[in-house]
């Protein structure tokens, strides 16, 4: 049997670690009761956050309020101690977000794509764009940055220096961490857009989702799943794992952008849903729309106001969904589904009554029961969250560091 000797390094750096986590999940908390909830001794509490206000991490934040005993000061983060950028690259826009060290948003620049403006450099320069600009309009000096990260379509490779893999828009092994930092120089992380929104949705549960399991459905252009087991992200072999919009609806069935048939996103993906919609009714002007948010909020609006064309597409949508859904109840028996994205959070309100009713239909009783099926309450913003909860957790690894602002050198 394996044994791990930890060094009194290492024990310091988690302790570091797990005083931040809980702080971070309280807002403002006293010394005492960071004790209770981190399990260490007082004197570890005392010593841990000496360090850290020492640093100016943490900052004194007054007093707790007194039930008739001393009252005890209160700690909390220091939110211009540095900043962390999170990063969505979708299918139809990048949105490059500043966040504080509490994660709260300060300010985000949008650019829009194109389907011909999906080249990789596009995707570079915007981010590159999107953080120079934002630095300067706020004037946040570079090295209070501690970290970026991004949510991106498409694999990640992770033994591949990160690089990315993206079918649909006809991406193979692109380095795009090394393109931007080329420029940037920030410590910079990244990930699938779905596993990112899945770690909003457990900063979201904070300390209840220690030990479930939970799917975020990522609908959008594109179709994936973040897939949490037992409170962590599970990323298979090759950090590929979640891609449920390439698995098999159909034999030989609709052509997906991936270049196969029959995939469950050639179904409930949003080209897909205006497609089916336009080749019934090639004359109206919902079907006209280049846009896909405006097309599809057209046909969930027609759908509202009883147009049968658009009711038919939509429960069309939720068959397909429901069926999609069914195998991740067969297959990872989940206490929760979410549906995220903008196509779950626009549709989902709509479509939940019939999609579960087609995911009982397919699943099997016994997990099907213990599986609730709801929409995602985290926000449109939730990809660049999540990206950006992506580079706190590297950051709170790594906060061992004598200095987290200074010490990264790329």
């Amino acid at each position: 049997m394996l044994t791990t000797t930890l060094t009194s390094r290492d024990v310091r750096r988690i302790n570091r670690s797990t005083v931040l986590q809980a702080i971070y999940r309280a807002g403002a908390i006293s010394r005492l009761q960071l004790s209770q909830c981190c399990g260490l001794s007082v004197a570890t509490i005392t010593n841990v956050v000496a360090e850290l206000l020492a640093e100016g991490i943490l900052l004194e934040a007054g007093l707790e309020a007194s039930d008739g005993g001393r009252p005890r000061r209160l700690l909390e983060l220091n939110r211009e101690y540095g900043y962390f950028f999170g990063v969505e690259i979708g299918e139809t826009d990048i949105a490059v977000e500043l966040f504080d060290l509490t994660l709260q948003n300060i300010q985000t620049a949008h650019y829009s794509l194109h389907g011909e403006e999906n080249h990789p450099m596009k995707a570079v320069q915007c981010v590159i764009e999107g953080v120079t600009t934002l630095l300067a309009a706020l004037n946040i000096p570079r090295e209070k940055i501690l970290g970026m990260g991004l949510g991106v379509l498409g694999l990640v490779d992770h033994t591949d220096n990160d690089a990315v893999l993206a079918p649909s828009w006809q991406w193979q092994r692109v380095p795009l961490k090394e393109l931007i930092n080329q420029s940037l120089h920030i410590p910079l992380y990244l990930d699938n857009g779905a596993k990112t929104m899945a770690l909003v949705e457990l900063h979201m549960r904070k300390t209840s989702a220690t030990n479930e399991t939970m799917i975020v459905a990522n609908l959008g252009t594109g179709v994936g799943a973040g897939i949490v087991y037992e409170g962590k992200l599970y990323c298979g072999k090759t950090n590929s794992a979640g891609e449920w919009g390439h698995t098999v609806m159909a034999l030989d069935g609709a052509l997906c952008r991936c270049g196969r048939r029959g995939c469950l996103e050639a179904y409930v993906g949003a080209p897909a849903i205006i497609t089916r919609f336009r080749q019934r009714v090639s004359d109206r002007s919902e079907a006209c729309d280049e846009d896909e948010t405006h097309a599809l909020i057209a046909i969930l609006e027609a759908a509202q106001h009883n147009d049968e064309v658009a009711i038919q597409v939509l429960q069309e949508t939720a068959h397909y969904l429901g069926a999609g859904l069914a195998n991740l109840v067969n297959l990872f028996n989940p206490q929760s589904i979410m549906l995220g994205g903008w196509v779950g959070t626009l549709l989902g309100p709509y479509l939940l009554p019939e999609v579960r009713r087609f995911v009982e239909r397919y699943a099997l009783k016994l997990p099907f029961d213990a599986t609730q099926i709801l929409v995602s309450q985290s926000g449109k913003d939730a990809g660049s969250i999540g990206a950006a909860l992506l580079a706190r957790e590297n950051f709170l690894q790594k906060i061992w560091r004598e200095s987290p602002v200074h010490s990264w050198r790329g």
